[in-house]
Parts: C-alpha cells; sequence; structure tokens
C-alpha cells in the first residue's frame, strides 16, 4: 500500500507497479524474426540484470547476443573523493575495458546456448550503440532502465531514453524491479509483441 496520500503519490504508486515487466518500444509495422539482439553495458547493475533478459532472449530465440561498451572520452578525467587533495580519476584505456567485458561475459553469460560477440568502441554512447545496431542489423536492443519514480521520469537514464529515440529497431527496456521466472522464464506472452521463436521475415 502506498504510504504517500494525494494524486500524485496514487501516480506515482501506480507507476511503480507498471514497469516491474519489460516494456518493449516499436519500430516499424510489425516485429520481425529476432536473429541478432544487442546488450549496451556500462558494467552497472541495471546492465547486469538486463543481461539476464538478454540471455533469455537469445536462447529462446536462437539469436546472436551483441554485448557492447562505449567508451566515452568526453567523460574525460572525475574528480575522486580525494579531490580536494587534486586527486583525479582518469577513463580506463580501451584495454582494460576489453578485460572487463571479457569479464562480464565469462560471469554473466557463461554456458549460454547462443554465439556471442563482445564489442568496446570509442565515442558518444547514444551514437555508437545506434550506429553499431543499424550496422551490424540488430533486431532488438536490451538495456537497463531504472523503475522508481513517476511515469515522466521512470523509464530512462539519458544514455537509455536517447538510445530508444534514436534506434534503428525495436527497444526492450528492461525495468530492476523486474525478475525473470526461474521455472517458466519470461515468455513472449510476457513480452506482449516479441515474436515467437522460429517467426519468419515477412515477404519482401
Amino acid at each position: 500500500m502506498c504510504p504517500r496520500s494525494g494524486k500524485h503519490a496514487a501516480c506515482e504508486c501506480v507507476s511503480q507497479r507498471l514497469v516491474v515487466k519489460p516494456i518493449l518500444s516499436r519500430k516499424g509495422p510489425q516485429m520481425v524474426a529476432i536473429k541478432r539482439i544487442l546488450l549496451p553495458t556500462d558494467f552497472s547493475e541495471l546492465a547486469d540484470h538486463a543481461a539476464l533478459f538478454a540471455r533469455m532472449l537469445s536462447e529462446t530465440h536462437g539469436a546472436a547476443l551483441h554485448v557492447l561498451h562505449v567508451r566515452n572520452p568526453l567523460a574525460a578525467a572525475v574528480p575522486a573523493p580525494e579531490a580536494a587533495a587534486g586527486i583525479m580519476l582518469l577513463p580506463a584505456s580501451e584495454a582494460e575495458l576489453r578485460q572487463q567485458l571479457e569479464l562480464f561475459v565469462r560471469e554473466r553469460l557463461s554456458g549460454i546456448r547462443a554465439p556471442v560477440v563482445a564489442e568496446v568502441l570509442t565515442g558518444s554512447p547514444v551514437s555508437e550503440i545506434t550506429r553499431y545496431a543499424k550496422e551490424a542489423h540488430i533486431d532488438l536492443i536490451v538495456v537497463g532502465t531504472h523503475a522508481r519514480g513517476v511515469v515522466n521520469r521512470i523509464f530512462f537514464g539519458s544514455v537509455s531514453k536517447s538510445v530508444l529515440e534514436n534506434a534503428p529497431c525495436p527497444v526492450l527496456m528492461v525495468p530492476l524491479a523486474s525478475a525473470v521466472d526461474e521455472e517458466t522464464g519470461t515468455t513472449t506472452r510476457d513480452l506482449g509483441d516479441l515474436p515467437p521463436r522460429g517467426c519468419q521475415d515477412p515477404p519482401s
């Protein structure tokens, strides 16, 4: 039960209930067969959670899973807690990030029954994610999002929101509060518009 009262509190409580399942955006008149899935990761808890769904969907549809991290050089130096002493934390090198991505794949996708492609790119996260999705002919992007707050600020961090707006394919937003059922998994029934396994591309 919502501890707050009033119209705003009611809206917030309803919004929190609404986002406990993944949210699928649609691009175009209908979904095609899912052959390639893109999982962007920043190695956060959100990305770890989204990986559960990306893995399940890859195995269900027999789709290759592309795991992408984008190194943003414009993130430049980030002040450390010791900033008062003049200490700055520099962005990780591409080599370090590749090692971190390999570790992410080993820990989160070990034993996956689908092909995995891991890539590190440098540039604007939104631009690189959407460009990669287009060039690699990605059919679905899976990204994590927070599940809290009122409706107009629930869904997305700035990167997730921009990916949703600019992606050339459908985007599956996975709220942190959602869960994969250990016995039944998340089925196409739960994800609404996703085509069933074995769905064929529409005739050209």
